[in-house]
């Protein structure tokens, strides 16, 4: 129940960071509260990255974690894909998203060859 709760306020809340943002359009925001929302965004990211690291009681929830992990993976590397396209179509490319792309990649790839060479 407490990990169900867990995700519930972690969604709750980056619902909330993306209506404030929509609502300041990201134009002419006080140095304060870009600060402010810039800290909440990383209390978000340490947040999320913990979501499923526990104490794992048997195969069948790591399965879940492990499923979960790949979901995840897969929807932020369509998501970062299609931003790309988009851009691409407009002319006007933000290197940030294909940064992310090339890393989120590089990742997987170095990570993959170093768990095959530890067996």
């Amino acid at each position: 129940m407490k990990t169900i709760i867990y995700y519930l306020l972690l969604l709750v809340f980056i619902g909330i960071f993306g209506g404030f943002l929509i609502s300041q359009r990201g134009n002419n925001m006080p140095m304060a509260q870009m600060v402010g929302a810039s800290a909440g965004l990383v209390l978000y990211t340490v947040a999320m990255s913990l979501v499923g690291e526990g104490v794992k009681q048997d195969e069948r929830e790591i399965l879940h974690r492990n499923l979960a992990n790949r979901a995840g993976l897969i929807a932020g590397l369509v998501i970062l894909s299609l931003g790309v396209i988009i851009q691409l179509f407009a002319h006007q490319v933000d290197y940030w998203l294909l940064s992310g792309l090339i890393v989120i990649n590089l990742t997987k790839i170095v990570s993959l060859i170093f768990l095959e060479n530890n067996k």
